[in-house]
């Protein structure tokens, strides 16, 4: 993510943020977190493609861990638990984005199978800045 964004981030109103749609969440939508000691250290959010796929398309919307519990197995053990919650809702294929240049996660994607569909885009919505993103796809 864009240094710009990264630098007025405040967690506060993040994590107010997050309990909203965590609170507004739907049967449609599934939501892990991984705590250390009370404190949320990852989570992921997963659910209907927020853009046009097919019926059997569920769309992993975030793998987020925050850096200090990098390297621990928090983001492979959201992957995985991912493909369990697809299933559940009788997915054939799991498809995500990934901010370009994001190695790391499209190294653990890849591990799980994830391969880029050729597809990619600009999106702003997340932070008000250009996120060039690429998109990834797995059949279940």
């Amino acid at each position: 993510m864009p240094d710009i964004f990264l630098d007025a981030l405040d967690p506060n109103t993040g994590l107010s943020q997050l309990r909203a749609q965590l609170a507004a969440a739907t049967p449609c939508q599934v939501t892990r977190v991984i705590d250390s000691e009370g404190d949320v250290v990852a989570f992921s959010l997963l659910g209907l493609p927020r853009y046009e796929a097919p019926s059997e398309t569920v769309e992993l919307w975030a793998v987020n861990v925050m850096p200090a519990y990098w390297r621990r197995g928090y983001g492979a053990a959201l992957v995985e638990v991912a493909f369990q919650d697809a299933r559940a809702k009788r997915g054939r294929c799991l498809e995500l984005w990934c901010i370009e240049g994001n190695n790391r996660a499209r190294s653990l994607y890849k591990r799980f199978g994830f391969a880029e569909t050729g597809t990619s885009r600009i999106n702003t919505k997340l932070t008000g800045h250009p996120l060039h993103e690429i998109q990834l796809r797995v059949a279940l």
